[in-house]
């Protein structure tokens, strides 16, 4: 087993079930999409950008606070739709995915604290590389070597806790230091894939500025975010099997 099948086995899922992966996000997204445009209309985003105190009064400052959560449990949904899919086999049954409210908020809940978790993480080792390289990595060369350098440890330990994730979505809750024991045995996978994961996110955010901060931007911005989503999250089930189960499944 390597990070690179264990990666590919994540891809190939949504590839192979994109039926299944589109009725399990398609409307959910298509709603977030929506309201993403509402706020482009309503907010000055490049002034958002540039730190303006005044691109976001108002109504727009609500409408921002509203997709961003809209954003964030509709995220936990999809994933927890895709997990149940993935590891269950729990196909969709209408055109819009069954709604579990206390695994979606449970799912949201433990993503926060992970998130929390690993973001001190960020923060402990990226002064330790600052204190020590400060003047470095203040190029943009060293910046990008600092996003490599902190990102893949962060990520690393992300998904070695992640079988937490999968867990809560099928019902059977693993404890942190199960799951960390139980990927413990595939750290060199997990590690390839995180370097994967890691490698994507950067392509696409250098991308990004292709498309400008204008609708397209924002376009390309929602459509990268569904594609990183569902990856991301079958990749989170493919641990999951491996550590949990000790196999793949297709």
């Amino acid at each position: 087993m390597t990070g690179f099948i264990l990666f590919q086995n994540a891809v190939s899922r949504v590839l192979r079930h994109l039926d299944e992966a589109l009725a399990v996000s398609g409307l959910i997204w298509i709603g977030i999409l929506i309201l993403q445009i509402l706020v482009f209309g309503s907010v000055d985003m490049e002034g958002l950008a540039a730190g303006d105190p005044e691109a976001v009064t108002g109504n727009g400052l609500m409408l921002l606070f509203v997709a961003n959560i809209v954003m964030a449990v509709g995220s936990c949904w999809i994933a927890v739709e895709w997990h149940r899919y993935a590891l269950e086999g729990k196909r969709p049954t209408s055109a819009f995915p069954s709604w579990s409210g206390g695994r979606i908020f449970s799912y949201l809940i433990l993503s926060i604290v992970m998130g929390l978790l690993v973001g001190l993480l960020i923060v402990l080792w990226g002064g330790v590389f600052l204190s020590l390289f400060g003047g470095i990595l203040s190029q943009s060369v060293g910046a990008l070597f600092l996003i490599v350098l902190v990102g893949l440890p962060a990520a690393f330990v992300f998904f070695r806790i992640s079988p937490m994730l999968p867990g809560v979505a099928i019902g059977n809750k693993v404890p942190m230091g199960e799951a960390w024991r139980a990927t413990k045995p595939h750290s060199g996978p997990i590690l390839q894939a995180a370097i994967l994961s890691v490698a994507v996110l950067m392509v696409v955010q250098v991308i990004a500025p292709v498309f400008g901060s204008g609708i397209i931007g924002l376009l390309y911005e929602l459509a990268a975010g569904w594609i990183l989503l569902m990856i991301n999250v079958s990749l989170l089930s493919s641990i999951y099997e491996l550590a949990m189960k000790g196999h793949l499944n297709d």
